[in-house]
């Protein structure tokens, strides 16, 4: 796989870090297929200060354990999260866990995840952490 990045990602991960926003990865895969992306991207993991795969959790989305626990690992209340998710299971765990969801128009279109999400963006080009932090306000 080639692992393309949504376009604007690296710009907007970039300015989370230097703004001092604590990031993670919070996926379904495994760390042996995580080990592919590391492979495409070794700088991949400089982005974000966690990456939780599927060993840490025993239930998968669309139960919310898995950012319920990515919470957990700042000392966060979940009301302080917001989830960047272009699947349905993804979305809903985001929901579900209580979290502000952004949507990614991505895989499905805005029209098919918009209830599922408090925002959609196409992708991180226009999107800032200030967008972020009204989001939470």
């Amino acid at each position: 796989m080639a692992y393309v990045y949504v376009p604007g990602v690296e710009r907007f991960l970039r300015t989370l870090n230097e703004a001092g926003v604590p990031t993670a990865v919070v996926t379904s895969s495994n760390q042996e297929k995580m080990q592919n992306v590391y492979r495409v991207h070794p700088e991949f993991k400089g982005y974000f200060d966690r990456i939780l795969t599927a060993e840490a959790f025993t239930r998968s989305k669309p139960c919310p354990d898995c950012y319920l626990l990515g919470a957990e690992v700042f000392g966060l209340p979940v009301e302080s999260c917001v989830v960047f998710e272009d699947s349905f299971n993804g979305l809903k765990a985001g929901r579900s866990a209580g979290m502000k969801v952004v949507g990614l128009a991505t895989t499905n279109t805005a029209e098919q995840i918009r209830d599922y999400c408090d925002e959609v963006i196409p992708d991180f080009r226009a999107f800032s952490v200030e967008k972020m932090r009204s989001l939470l306000a």
